[in-house]
């Protein structure tokens, strides 16, 4: 299940997925919908709620998480460029239900939250029980 899932996140993310939705970035001037970046903890808790469950690939430094999750996407370049904090979130279909995925980039980390609705044992999840805990700790990876 592992390699299912980064390999969703990927392939959403070089935009080969049938099925993607980019959702909305930080970032002006693409194509999808500009959230500040003081919002996004605001638009990441309406996903918080819509799902039962996250999965939390948080706490990577960019080298280790390309050297952690290298499933085929060849080209970083685009990661290693971003130095302000920057924000996007996708919608997916994995064959067994939509998942959210929210990737947050700063000068030296990248911290990946996945919303979803189905359980895998093999990853670090939570229920959405503690909303005001993971608003407060969400809060912290954008800095």
């Amino acid at each position: 299940m592992k390699k299912i899932v980064f390999f969703v996140i990927f392939t959403a993310i070089s935009f080969t997925v049938y099925g993607q939705q980019f959702l909305w970035s930080t970032v002006r001037g693409n194509e999808t919908r500009h959230v500040p970046l003081n919002n996004v903890t605001r638009e990441v808790l309406v996903f918080y709620d819509q799902y039962e469950l996250y999965y939390d690939f948080t706490g990577y430094s960019k080298s280790r998480f390309i050297e952690s999750f290298d499933y085929g996407f060849e080209n970083w370049d685009w990661i290693n460029e971003i130095v302000e904090p920057t924000v996007f979130a996708l919608r997916s279909n994995t064959g067994r239900g939509s998942v959210v995925i929210v990737m947050c980039i700063s000068r030296e980390n990248v911290n990946t939250i996945i919303f979803s609705n189905f359980v895998d044992g093999d990853f670090l999840m939570t229920h959405r029980s503690r909303r005001e805990q993971f608003q407060n700790w969400f809060r912290t990876l954008l800095n």
